[in-house]
This record gives structure tokens, C-alpha cells and sequence, in this order.
């Protein structure tokens, strides 16, 4: 049973569809990426899931419950965590404040799921008494993604952790992606940059103008001519002319 199983989900703003039928898996430890242009509706795509937006087709599961048409505080203690571009952290409270604060819903003892969580993510036990809005993007980024498993998610949903970030932070926060992964979190990524999504994901999903274009391994999708799926060309791996070097980073 995948941790999350989206199927033919269609979502937007009002009447407006951003995405549709829209169906992706992620399995518990595994890291799925989407990645497309910008206005693709990936990051649409995620709030549909977590409920802030309404799916207007679709069913969306997190292990064996169908939590379509939750509300977010439900979904949430279902086993679904999401951890958007900004304003993911309290800034005037200290790191472990965070922490307990994103492990309250639980409604019970949060100080031994804090020590399993400053586990997986090292640095932050170091800077336990710093206030969020002192750290740096970067950081701010990991404890946002450390207090969405206060509550021992199924799936993490992460919109864009890497976005506008110093090089320097970005290998830091997938190396984070990764030991949320290793402890058992199916973790999905918004990543723009698609060469690192490729580097770092075990599935990669395709979206362009709010369908998926193409799904599998990094290694399938490496295949394919992406600079031409992303501007909504034909792709020519598939009509026999051979692979084209594909601009990753669009």
C-alpha cells in the first residue's frame, strides 16, 4: 500500500482548473519529485492534496484512508505533513519551540519524538535555543521540514525547500530530504531545478501545463527530450530521432 496514492485528481482556484487528472504514488522511504516550467501547477498540485485547495475530481489516499475533501488538520493527523515555499516556521520562537509546537495535534508527551527528530537533522539539535528568524533561509527550510515530523508522518510534501537558496544550503537540505526518506517518510518534492530533483529523487513526474507528461525512475525520464515535453513539443526520443541533450535547468 503506497504511503500516498493521488488518483485523477483535478484542482485549482475557484473554477479554474490549474491541474487535471493529475494521479501520482509515492511508497514510505521513497523521495518523488515533479518537476516542469514554471506555472506547470506543481505546486497547485500539492495543496490539492493537503486539502487548501479543493479537488474538483479524485480521490487521495495516505496509506489505506481516503482523505479526499479533508480539511488540512485532518489530513494532517492522518499521517500527511506539508511544509510550504515560505512562512514555515514561527520566527519569534526558538527551534524547539517549533518542534513542540508541530508536535502538539498529537496531544500527547512531544519531548522523546524531539529527540528522534533532532536525530535525523543534527545541526538543528546544536542551535535548540536559536529563534527561527535568526536562521538562515537554509536552516529555516530544515526546521520547517523537521517539524513536519513532529507527528510521525506517512508523507511529507515538500514546495520548493531549495528556492532562492545560497549554493551552499542546497546539497545540505536534499541531504536532509534524504534522511527523512531513510527513516521511512515518503517525502514529495516540488524541485525547479531539475537536474538536482533527478540527482536526489527514486521516481520523477513531468508536468506541464497541469498534466503529467511523463513519469518513472530518473534514469527513464533522462531518456526523454525534456527542454521540448517542457514547451510543449513532441518529444523526439519517442518518434525514432534519437536523444537530444536536454536542458536541465529550465
Amino acid at each position: 500500500m503506497p504511503a500516498l496514492q493521488a488518483e485523477g485528481v483535478t484542482t485549482g482556484y475557484g473554477s479554474v482548473p490549474v491541474v487535471s487528472n493529475v494521479s501520482i504514488t509515492a511508497a514510505s522511504g521513497e523521495v518523488v519529485v515533479l518537476v516542469g516550467p514554471n506555472g506547470a501547477g506543481k505546486s497547485t498540485f500539492l495543496k490539492g492534496c493537503f486539502g487548501l485547495l479543493r479537488h474538483t475530481t479524485g480521490r487521495i489516499r495516505v496509506g489505506d484512508h481516503d482523505v479526499s475533501g479533508w480539511p488540512p488538520h485532518r489530513i494532517a493527523r492522518r499521517g500527511m505533513a506539508y511544509v510550504p515555499q515560505v512562512s514555515n516556521t514561527f520566527p519569534s520562537m526558538s527551534v524547539l519551540e517549533n518542534l513542540e509546537i508541530g508536535g502538539f495535534a498529537s496531544g500527547q508527551a512531544v519531548g522523546s519524538r524531539i529527540e528522534e527528530v533532532l536525530a535525523i537533522f543534527p545541526d538543528l539539535a546544536r542551535s535548540q535555543k536559536t529563534k527561527a528568524g535568526n536562521l538562515s533561509g537554509g536552516q529555516q527550510n530544515i526546521l520547517g521540514m523537521a517539524r513536519s515530523l513532529m507527528l510521525a508522518p506517512k508523507v511529507v510534501l515538500l514546495d520548493e525547500p531549495t528556492a532562492g537558496l545560497a549554493p551552499k544550503y542546497v546539497g545540505t537540505v536534499w541531504e536532509q530530504v534524504g534522511r527523512m526518506a531513510k527513516a521511512g517518510t515518503a517525502v514529495v518534492v516540488v524541485e525547479q531545478n531539475v537536474e538536482l530533483a533527478m540527482r536526489h529523487s527514486d521516481r520523477v513526474y513531468v508536468l506541464v501545463a497541469g498534466r503529467v507528461r511523463l513519469q518513472g525512475t530518473p534514469e527513464e525520464v533522462r531518456r526523454h527530450d525534456l527542454t521540448a515535453i517542457f514547451l510543449g513539443g513532441a518529444d523526439r526520443t519517442l518518434q525514432g530521432e534519437g536523444t537530444r541533450e536536454p536542458l536541465w535547468t529550465i
